[in-house]
């Protein structure tokens, strides 16, 4: 496959300005970023600096080597230069503003990361740029952000609320936030205190439409301006796969979930697996957090206490466990095999429990005793059964086939090859469920299987493939519109595409199939949106439908003539970015 088309089905393409590396260098690269878990801070892509004497994107900074600038820095300057080449973990060294061997090789590792000449010695505009680096790090309420993503004050919030929940501790104090602060306005509203505007304004719009277009914009600008592409497409279908739906999950936890989802993408799949189905979110979307043990001390409360309550296992996490996550139901697994793990998973979710441990869960709604899984019996202590239980699935050939043919159906081709399936299970059994092993895997399957198949794409990615296409020009506000109300706001304008994730439909996810979204309705959305980011790329002038045409399609193809027969701007851009060929890959 041409390396162009490799980027656009493994990653979110390319931009006009960024430069497509050789096959060998480009797959390297691609694996390189599944080795490691990025950082993720998206924010500083889009914060503005204090030096208007300087065109990041314009200059030509790699051609700057004789205008040595260090011999104006003063002593404090050196210092803020070396925390943050501290900061960045490239200098070891103490804080003293001199600029000794530590220093210097800081100075040369960092050229050497910005694809500068590795000298050692900072010029001019480099300094500059570091001084860039430096404004655009730390902690979103630190970033100098446009305009408006400076004032959050209508909802009692600050741009420090921009941050990610990044611990499920504190994804969940929030969760329990939004409970009282439901109650308590309402019960303002019931006395006449407030109107319901009020209600609306600091819960609705505080508690979830905040978090929904938080948690969609933060993720939307990494895919644009990010510096891992692949690793996030792979972060895409992971979140499709253990799929949560805000409409039956409190906005505040699906945030962290997407998190902690992307903090186990370098381990194992048992870890992910366990992960994904413990966490408060995926508890509270598929209702386990309300399944209680029939004999569990909870049940025998209620009974002593003469509650008209029953209690009884819930089986909609047990049966996705089983059938979408990993064995799938041609593995013939039986009803007393969904009610065992029901039965396991009782007791998780408990958020509302004082007496929980740090995954929240509780005894009291356990069902006690030993629980039998596929002819397995699963003695642990009860907060241990779960653990174990993911471990067996996880071994199980039948899920490594189950999970090869997911990403084979995401990645290469809606009916994929047999030999494209054995070969991702292969790695995924002879790494143990490795997941850096599988996904490199699937990199080498789309080069050995994808030149027979396209892929149509599915409207989120192909939304993020040509705002990184046009380098940005995100609407990047939110007015306190929840995404089914029609506004600028992204999540909004991915609903009205047909594709915002945490809208998934169903437990099983969004359809990888193009079937599912090659539809009239569809379609016309598509040429709609590209219609009106048209009007605004055009007002910019800096953007060359024609040029990225040959650059997409091939110099002198069918594919860019058609391009460049457009009548005017505007249905250049439609043409491009609707083409059959811009929409598969």
């Amino acid at each position: 496959m041409k390396i162009r088309q490799v980027s656009r089905r493994i990653a979110y393409g390319f931009s006009f300005e960024e430069t497509m590396l050789d096959e060998d260098n480009f797959i390297k690269n691609a694996k390189q970023q599944l080795e490691r878990l990025p950082d993720f801070n998206p924010w500083q892509y889009i914060a503005e600096f204090n030096d208007p004497g300087m065109n990041i994107d314009g200059d030509d900074l790699s051609t700057d080597l004789e205008q040595k600038t260090e011999l104006s820095l003063d002593k404090t300057q050196k210092k803020d230069i070396q925390r943050f080449l501290k900061k960045t973990k490239l200098y070891k060294s103490a804080i003293d503003g001199d600029f000794g061997k530590g220093t210097r090789r800081a100075i040369a590792a960092w050229q050497k990361t910005n694809k500068f000449v590795e000298t050692g010695q900072l010029t001019h505009k480099q300094y500059r740029v570091l001084l860039v680096q430096k404004q655009r790090s730390g902690p979103v309420e630190h970033l100098k952000l446009p305009r408006e993503l400076r004032d959050f004050s209508r909802w009692n919030l600050s741009q420090a609320d921009l941050r990610y929940p990044t611990s499920v501790k504190t994804a969940v104090i929030h969760r329990l936030e939004l409970d009282d602060e439901r109650e308590r306005l309402r019960k303002l509203y019931a006395e006449g205190e407030i109107p319901e505007s009020e209600v609306n304004r600091l819960w609705w719009q505080r508690f979830n439409a905040f978090p929904w277009w938080r948690d969609t914009m933060t993720r939307t600008l990494d895919n644009v301006y990010g510096p891992t592409p692949v690793f996030n497409r792979f972060w895409h279908f992971w979140i499709n796969f253990f799929a949560v739906n805000v409409e039956a999950c409190e906005g505040e936890f699906f945030g962290n979930y997407y998190l902690t989802i992307r903090s186990n993408m370098c381990g194992k799949f048992e870890d992910l697996l366990f992960d994904a189905v413990w966490h408060p979110a995926m508890q509270e979307f598929l209702q386990n957090n309300e399944s209680t043990g029939p004999n569990s001390r909870r049940a025998k409360h209620w009974r002593r206490k003469k509650r008209n309550k029953i209690a009884a296992i819930n089986e909609n996490l047990a049966r996705e466990v089983l059938e979408l996550f990993t064995l799938t139901p041609a593995a013939g697994y039986s009803q007393e095999d969904v009610n065992g793990v029901a039965y396991i998973l009782t007791g998780w979710g408990q958020i509302w429990d004082d007496d929980t441990d740090e995954r929240y869960f509780s005894i009291d709604p356990h069902e006690p005793g030993n629980h039998r899984v596929l002819g397995k019996t699963y003695k642990q202590p009860a907060s241990r059964k779960l653990r174990a239980l993911c471990s067996d699935l996880a071994k199980d050939p039948r899920t490594a086939s189950h999970i090869a043919t997911k990403l084979s159906k995401h990645f290469i081709a809606d009916d994929p090859p047999t030999e494209a399936i054995e070969f991702i299970a292969d790695a995924y059994i002879k790494s143990k469920g490795d997941l850096v092993a599988i996904h490199q895997a699937t990199v080498d399957a789309v080069l050995k299987f994808g030149d027979d198949y396209a892929k149509f794409l599915q409207p989120e990615i192909w939304y993020f493939q040509i705002h990184r296409a046009v380098g940005g020009y995100l609407p990047l506000g939110f007015d306190g519109k929840t995404d089914d109300q029609r506004s600028r706001q992204v999540n909004s304008t991915l609903l009205e595409l047909g594709h915002l994730n945490c809208r998934t439909p169903q437990p099983n996810g969004w359809s990888d199939l193009a079937v599912d979204w090659l539809t009239p309705e569809m379609m016309d959305r598509r040429v709609r949106y590209v219609g009106q980011l048209a009007n605004k790329l055009r007002r910019e002038k800096r953007f060359d439908p024609y040029l990225y045409a040959d650059k997409v399609f091939g110099e002198g193809s069918s594919g860019a003539q058609y391009v460049a027969g457009a009548p005017n701007y505007k249905h250049a851009c439609i043409r491009l970015f609707c083409h059959p060929d811009f929409m598969r890959a």
